[in-house]
């Protein structure tokens, strides 16, 4: 075959037999490119950035950090080994703006200051129609010795058997009987300090007292000789205090108080039977109505104690109805405010000297002493059976009496017990 030179070049070399210097390195440089191989393949390690919290590894996406490098991690499917799968990102909720916050608050409270300046209205307007009416009488004596003032006020309330309003089946129904004119069948005399509770003290009707150019006589006595002015007189020269309001209320109007507030829950102790009252009450609670009311707070006969059993039995039932008077049921509902409202003021009867704003001390002591913040007592008692050329009296303990009066006029403590 023919040798041609030109070929040559692309003929291969000849091996020839290798050192072994030159295959030790030739395997060297083998070992080397399959590490390199093996290294282009291996998955990288999950590295932590300095600083970076576990809670959020995952959820933002790496390629916003600064110094991030393109290396081909945005192709579909393409996950970095060790790392989780980025959370879609989504946007946080929307808080309500504080315009808006604000706007609503002020609505609210518009609303409310609406509904309270409505409520004073409604209170007002209640107190006016009341107040106007209120019947006045002349309770002021016309004297020129009347005691001089004291520490706080004092007013005298008064509970009448005047049947001038009842009609022949309503005085057969209350057990009132036909006794024309009227007398003092309750008396209580409530002092108000300037600073301080309330005192509520029963003058007992029969109370042996001293009456103006009439000599002695049973308390009530002076109401049917002089009204209430010299009852007022009476009281003012009995125990030394000056007087500076009068109320009173009559058999009908107490009924139809009571009535209205939807009858007073008492719970006896006993047993209650009294035909001169018309009332035959069971031991327990119950609610009593008008009638049997006014039975309940005037029945003396079926009381071991008298007229001491029965001033406590006053004071007690007065408290219970100032507090259905005053309870929320009432005084929060402005119409069934009205009604009762409304139908006190018709039973009462002021002194013409009693101004709205001591009515309503009278009004704001009662309540505090019907919850509990107050005194309660009755003037101490010598003799409560006391024998007299007009009957059987109560006779009061004159030192005792003279302490508690003066107590009250000085603004001193009361230690006089219930």
């Amino acid at each position: 075959m023919p040798h041609h030179p030109e070929d040559d070049w692309t003929r291969p070399m000849p091996r020839t037999q290798r050192s072994g210097r030159d295959a030790a390195g030739a395997r060297r440089r083998d070992d080397w490119r399959e590490r390199d191989e093996l290294e282009e393949t291996r998955p990288i390690p999950r590295q932590e950035r300095p600083g970076r919290d576990e809670r959020y590894v995952g959820r933002y996406d790496d390629s916003d950090a600064p110094g991030y490098e393109d290396q081909g991690y945005d192709e579909p499917g393409h996950r970095e080994p060790g790392l989780r799968e980025p959370r879609p990102r989504t946007a946080p909720p929307r808080r309500p703006s504080r315009r808006r916050r604000r706007y609503g608050f002020r609505r609210l409270l518009a609303l409310v200051l609406l509904l309270l300046v409505g409520y004073v209205v409604s209170l007002a307007v209640v107190a006016a129609l009341i107040w106007g009416s209120v019947t006045t009488i002349d309770a002021t004596p016309d004297v020129a010795d009347r005691p001089g003032g004291g520490a706080g006020e004092n007013y005298l309330l008064v509970g009448t058997d005047s049947r001038e309003q009842l009609s022949d089946e309503e005085r057969s129904e209350f057990g009132t009987g036909a006794t024309e004119g009227s007398r003092a069948d309750t008396v209580m005399l409530l002092h108000v300090p300037t600073l301080g509770e309330p005192t509520l003290v029963s003058l007992p009707r029969d109370s042996y007292v001293e009456i103006r150019d009439h000599g002695l006589d049973k308390l009530n006595a002076a109401y049917s000789i002089g009204g209430a002015e010299l009852l007022v007189d009476t009281v003012e020269q009995s125990t030394g205090l000056r007087l500076s309001g009068y109320l009173e209320i009559g058999f009908g109007g107490f009924v139809g108080v009571v009535d209205e507030v939807g009858g007073v829950t008492m719970c006896l102790d006993a047993p209650v039977v009294d035909e001169r009252a018309h009332i035959d009450l069971p031991a327990g609670c119950q609610e009593l109505a008008g009638p049997e009311a006014l039975g309940y707070v005037r029945m003396r006969y079926s009381d071991m104690r008298g007229d001491i059993g029965r001033v406590e039995r006053q004071r007690e039932f007065l408290a219970a109805l100032v507090q259905e008077m005053a309870s929320p049921a009432t005084v929060l509902n402005p119409f069934r405010l009205h009604q009762v409202g409304t139908a006190t003021g018709r039973a009462l009867a002021v002194g013409e000297d009693t101004s709205p704003v001591e009515a309503a001390r009278m009004g704001l002591a009662m309540r505090s002493i019907a919850n509990g913040a107050g005194i309660s007592i009755t003037v101490p008692v010598a003799d409560p059976d006391h024998p007299t050329g007009v009957g059987s009296t109560v006779l009061w303990d004159e030192q005792r009496a003279a302490e508690l009066f003066e107590a009250l006029r000085t603004g001193g403590t009361v230690s006089v017990q219930p």
